[in-house]
């Protein structure tokens, strides 16, 4: 079969090139892993060099046009990216992609395919790529948001993972007309409110409490592990403002309920309401550590993700250097579930190793 031309492609750190069949041991590196055996037919089958040769002459056709994704400076394979079932008539096609398992969450699946997405709009001058993805494949949501897919649908058994077991698929698309760039995040659908924790109360955060935004960003393990870091009162101002604007977080002054005072802060972020998924954060006072503060905000503000956002999944992450995170997620009933090498540059200006936790709804309540 005759197939389409594929052009070399720059995207960042990373090179778009068309496979070749000295690539087979890259495309088991990229089979070989359980995420992706779940979500990708077309690896599931791939077990021995043949196999990998045959998904190789797979990915040349009329229909579509296939990369291998590269580090520019070493030449190592990391991942795939293609354009199947184009339709110059109807001047669609669909998008597909992976990433080697250690390369996950370092803007690779982005990279590639934003630059396949500008193939297929000016090399091809498509009008619309679509991109379909199990409803339980998280990480491919993220990715079509950041990359400026709409989410326009759910397909209902859609999808064969191998499993014996169909699932729903969601369906994005981008279209040529639509602007660069990601998505907003999805507001958090709530106004701000006050939430009782026993001997604490969570309050929306106010004006006249900047000091204690200034106090916390003195300190030097909030500095570490935290925001805020501001330099003055009128910072400070300025943080409250955007900590009190609920339009994509819930963030909560964490209050003494006897004294009023401040004594930390508690926030949901990175709320997807379709993925029914967040992730708290909080930071505490110097003179309110080791009272139990931080579990007992913590554990409120997941109880209000569950009830009044109907999330069903919050997660916690923690570098692996403090530890004091890993006892107050444990406390507020926050499984460990994995390490994240090197995810996030805090304080000191290096990449930490973090700690992934979370809770489900259906979880027991800690005890």
């Amino acid at each position: 079969m005759t197939g389409r031309a594929v052009p070399t492609l720059a995207a960042g750190d990373l090179v778009l090139r068309p496979w070749s069949a000295a690539d087979a041991p890259a495309v088991l590196r990229l089979a070989d892993d359980p995420a992706a055996r779940a979500w990708s037919a077309s690896l599931r089958p791939v077990h021995t060099p043949e196999q990998a040769r045959a998904w190789l002459a797979g990915r040349v056709g009329a229909d579509r046009v296939h990369w291998a994704v590269s580090d520019s400076a070493t030449g190592e394979v990391v991942g795939r990216v293609g354009l199947h079932r184009i339709d110059d008539e109807q001047r669609d096609a669909e998008i597909g992609y992976g990433v080697l398992a250690g390369r996950r969450r370092t803007g690779v699946a982005r990279e590639a395919v934003g630059a396949a997405l500008g193939h297929a709009f000016g090399g091809l001058g498509l009008a619309r790529v679509s991109l379909r993805h199990a409803v339980g494949n998280q990480a491919s949501c993220a990715v079509a948001r950041a990359c400026g897919f709409t989410l326009e649908g759910v397909e209902r058994s859609a999808l064969d993972h191998g499993d014996d077991v169909r699932h729903d698929a969601h369906l994005h698309a981008r279209l040529a007309t639509d602007p660069n760039g990601p998505l907003p995040p999805p507001p958090v659908p709530v106004e701000p409110v006050e939430v009782v924790a026993g001997a604490l109360q969570l309050r929306p955060w106010e004006r006249r409490h900047a000091s204690a935004v200034v106090a916390a960003s003195a300190d030097p393990v909030i500095r570490q592990w935290n925001d805020p870091r501001v330099a003055d009162p009128e910072a400070a101002r300025a943080w409250v403002d955007r900590a009190r604007d609920w339009g994509t977080h819930a963030t909560w002054a964490v209050h003494d309920v006897t004294t009023g005072d401040v004594l930390g802060n508690v926030s949901l972020h990175r709320v997807e309401p379709e993925h029914a998924r967040g992730e708290v954060g909080y930071w505490v006072l110097p003179q309110a550590r080791g009272r139990g503060v931080a579990s007992t905000a913590v554990a409120a503000a997941t109880r209000f993700a569950f009830g009044a956002l109907g999330l069903q999944r919050v997660e916690l992450i923690h570098a692996i250097d403090n530890p004091a995170s890993c006892r107050v997620a444990e406390k507020a009933g926050f499984l460990r579930e994995g390490l994240l090498r090197s995810a996030y540059r805090y304080g000191d200006g290096r990449l930490h190793d973090d700690h992934l936790h979370a809770r489900l709804a259906t979880d027991p309540e800690p005890g």
